[in-house]
């Protein structure tokens, strides 16, 4: 018969972390998308992970943390960094690979529901507002402008590049306004890309960009 301290060691918190993660992530993703972030109740997001609600906590902090990292998984910002550094076989141009990358992802059957149920929910509701916009800023905007060549300037040519991408998910995807709801996804890409392709590689004073001093995030 084990001893006490090896049927711990066996069972303990280490050992089952990984997967409570991953079950709590993939439980919080259906309920924020089925539910919004309003109704979701971390509760059940624990029941249906087949969790204990002190471990969702324990894991993540906060139902706002928790939509947060949900959002990190479905739309991963350093796919979005790699579209824009590229690799052998890729499309040269930069917008292209940038807006295709962006629109895999609400084009997916199982993550463009998904992200149309959280951008409603970061419009409509003041916590998952500001984890919306602390996923923006601490994640994806880093996650860009850091392949731009980091600091302010990339900052802004990266988030320039965001109001595009946001825009265009909010009127197609959310809204479904035509004639933008109705185009091809070729179609789409052919007239955004020129545009996110001069967001982040035209010459400063092309574009306007002021000196901007580096400041910490917000």
């Amino acid at each position: 018969m084990p001893s006490p301290a090896k049927t711990v060691r066996r069972r303990g918190r280490r050992q089952g972390e990984p997967v409570s993660r991953e079950a709590v992530l993939a439980a919080a993703k259906v309920r924020f998308a089925t539910e919004g972030y309003e109704k979701t109740t971390l509760r059940a997001i624990a029941r249906d992970a087949h969790v204990d609600p002190s471990m969702v906590l324990y894991l993540f902090g906060s139902k706002a943390d928790l939509f947060r990292e949900s959002l990190r998984v479905i739309l991963d910002p350093q796919a979005l960094a790699s579209a824009i550094q590229g690799s052998p076989g890729d499309d040269p141009d930069i917008g292209t690979r940038m807006v295709r990358t962006y629109m895999r992802i609400w084009e997916s059957p199982e993550s463009g529901p998904t992200m149309v149920a959280m951008l409603q929910s970061a419009t409509s509701n003041s916590d998952a507002h500001e984890a919306f916009r602390g996923f923006m800023q601490n994640y994806v905007l880093t996650a860009v402008s850091g392949v731009l060549g980091g600091g302010e300037q990339a900052r802004l040519r990266a988030l320039l590049a965001a109001s595009q991408l946001v825009g265009i998910a909010v009127l197609r995807y959310v809204m479904k306004i035509s004639p933008l709801a109705t185009l091809s996804g070729d179609e789409l890409v052919r007239v955004v890309a020129p545009t996110v392709t001069r967001y982040l590689t035209a010459d400063v004073d092309e574009l306007g960009i002021p000196d901007l001093p580096d400041l910490p995030d917000l």
